[in-house]
């Protein structure tokens, strides 16, 4: 197959970063991942951002190797990251201490400070920004623990960036961001797209130090070319173009088509996210719900993060039941008839976040019998994400204004053709999944960075998301699903106080 134009797209994750060489009839020539370690402990949540580059350089090597004539074909790079992450950097790009990642809690009662210091300050940043600063792992939190509780990592600091923001800082030498790569930051005046600065009022609520605040830069405008000795490790040609960053959730949107009408897209790697398109900025702080700025000027994104999604089935397989692995998924699935034997799993394993925010909140299974096995465990667990899943899609489609018809499935979880059933089957929606999900991220990164080269319009985009054949709910499947799905949120509100209780100062 001849080899026209090719674009190098990366997606960050948490627990690892994959790349893929993607032509720009949307064929992906060559993929590679690497794995990703976190220093985790109480309310810190740390990872070394050096190595994560290292990765990113093993990982796009792999793919070089593997696919030769498409690497030097490359005109353009997308990078697209996990988020609400920070990492503090000196001028050269490299980092001065380790990434704060999005579930370190430190910084939260400096964003609270904000609200006692300032009566308007909660409802100012909902209309302006969108979130208000309550910390919890929020990215303006992170600055405001490195600026005032660690000096000396400040002192050292030019440039408190995102994930993705860092890696084009280390292909280009330039520091900066955008309006969607800065969301998180909560400095950043929302009610309109195409922003390029920060908003004063945010800023003299917060106290952040201004002067460490990447530039932001247009969401078409580049960074810049790859430096020539960063292209000779990477294998890639040297006058490639980077565009501007994207947030995973961003790129999910891309991914997934989920600007069509009646679709949204789902992601499930390490944690589960929705999404979907909007035409205004709007909130649901009851419910968690909200809309970002998404890849292009003129949609907001809806996005809910529904917590822990991957995370808790790879914990359950490593640690709990030991069945065999994913590789092995399908395989129980089918063993186990839908509803699991009445067992239910809730996932809060690390608290919960959309439609009910509680970080006290913890899971684990209700309904056990001596008739419960491994298998049913597995299933449940399986199912329990889908519940959780059911239970904030109306607060999205209120949010909208429109119903979801179908959903377009994504991320590593989506491999599994069992667990996508159990989607569709709990949400009663047909459930799309297109051919290798698990880099369907990184592959739409790329086409997006092929979009702002000029090489593809938006309808390529649109036509190029694969999103496969429909899975359809099982009529059957999904009456035993509606029958669980109020006690799963019924549980949710029993164990809350309990959970408060046994949680408190965690």
């Amino acid at each position: 197959m001849a080899v026209v134009t090719t674009a190098l797209g990366i997606d960050v994750g948490t627990t690892n970063v994959k790349a893929a060489i993607v032509g720009d009839d949307g064929t992906v020539h060559a993929t590679a991942s690497r794995n990703l370690v976190a220093d985790v402990e109480g309310e810190r949540a740390e990872l070394d951002a050096d190595a994560q580059w290292q990765a990113v350089v093993d990982a796009v090597a792999e793919c070089v190797a593997a696919a030769p004539d498409a690497a030097w074909r490359v005109v353009a790079v997308g990078v697209d990251s996990q988020y609400s992450s920070i990492v503090p950097v000196g001028a050269d790009g490299r980092p001065v201490a380790p990434m704060r990642l999005w579930s370190d809690r430190r910084g939260t009662e400096r964003s609270f400070a904000i609200l006692r210091e300032h009566e308007d300050a909660f409802m100012g940043f909902i209309e302006r920004h969108g979130i208000p600063p309550v910390g919890g792992g929020l990215s303006l939190g992170h600055v405001l623990h490195l600026q005032h509780d660690c000096p000396d990592v400040h002192a050292r600091t030019a440039a408190y960036l995102e994930p993705m923001d860092h890696i084009n800082a280390r292909l280009t030498g330039r520091l900066a961001g955008n309006q969607a790569t800065q969301f998180m930051s909560q400095l950043v005046d929302n009610r309109s797209l195409g922003q390029t600065t920060y908003d004063d009022v945010l800023l003299g609520w917060s106290g952040v130090d201004p002067s460490r605040l990447p530039p932001l830069l247009p969401m078409d405008e580049p960074i810049g070319p790859v430096r020539s000795e960063v292209a000779d490790a990477l294998g890639i040609p040297a006058g490639a173009i980077v565009h501007a960053g994207v947030n995973d959730t961003q790129a999910g949107s891309i991914a997934t088509d989920a600007y069509r009408d009646g679709r949204a897209g789902l992601s499930i790697g390490t944690t589960s996210v929705l999404v979907d398109a909007i035409a205004t900025k709007e909130v649901d702080l009851d419910h968690e719900v909200l809309s970002c700025p998404g890849p292009f000027t003129d949609r907001y994104l809806v996005f809910a993060e529904n917590g822990l999604g991957g995370k808790p089935l790879e914990h359950v397989l490593d640690n709990v039941v030991h069945t065999g692995g994913f590789d092995t998924l399908d395989e129980v699935l089918d063993r186990v008839p839908a509803g699991s034997g009445g067992v239910l799993f809730l996932p809060w394993l690390r608290g919960s976040m959309a439609p009910a925010n509680d970080q006290h909140m913890r899971g684990g299974y209700v309904n056990m019998s001596l008739e419960t096995g491994r298998d049913e465990l597995v299933r449940a667990t399986c199912e329990g994400v889908a519940h959780n899943l059911a239970w904030l899609l109306p607060h999205a489609e209120a949010l909208t204004g429109e119903p979801v018809r179908e959903v377009v499935f994504v991320g590593g979880a989506a491999r599994s053709a069992g667990w996508a059933q159990i989607v569709a089957d709990v949400l009663d929606r047909p459930v799309l999944v297109p051919d290798r999900p698990e880099v369907a991220i990184a592959r739409a990164t790329a086409l997006l960075a092929l979009h702002r080269h000029g090489v593809l319009d938006r309808a390529d985009l649109s036509r190029l998301a694969s999103s496969g054949g429909a899975l359809h709910p099982i009529a059957a499947h999904h009456d035993v699903y509606a029958r669980h799905q109020p006690q799963f949120e019924a549980v949710f509100e029993a164990l809350r106080p309990i959970s408060a209780a046994l949680n408190a100062g965690t």
